[in-house]
């Protein structure tokens, strides 16, 4: 079983989501970063399952929220076809 947890860091002044599984361990993290206003992905494993890094992609644009200087996060980049 896999959850998802919203975590401050005052060391990287920023806040992320990040992915557990059932051990505690950290698969991946969407972190905002609020000194360089940017919004980066890590992967901590080599493989995750493609649904749960959709899901954490969702909950972190639901639940960042904008950044500390209150702009916001940058727009999903969308492409066709």
């Amino acid at each position: 079983m896999h959850r998802f947890q919203v975590a401050s860091d005052v060391m990287r002044d920023g806040l992320g989501v990040e992915l557990i599984d059932s051990d505690g361990n950290v698969l991946a993290e969407i972190f905002r970063c609020d000194a360089d206003n940017t919004l980066k992905f890590f992967s901590f494993t080599e493989e995750l399952p493609f649904p749960l890094v959709e899901k954490l992609v969702l909950i972190a644009r639901k639940n960042l929220g904008n950044f500390e200087d209150g702009s916001q996060l940058p727009v999903p980049i969308l492409i066709d076809g």
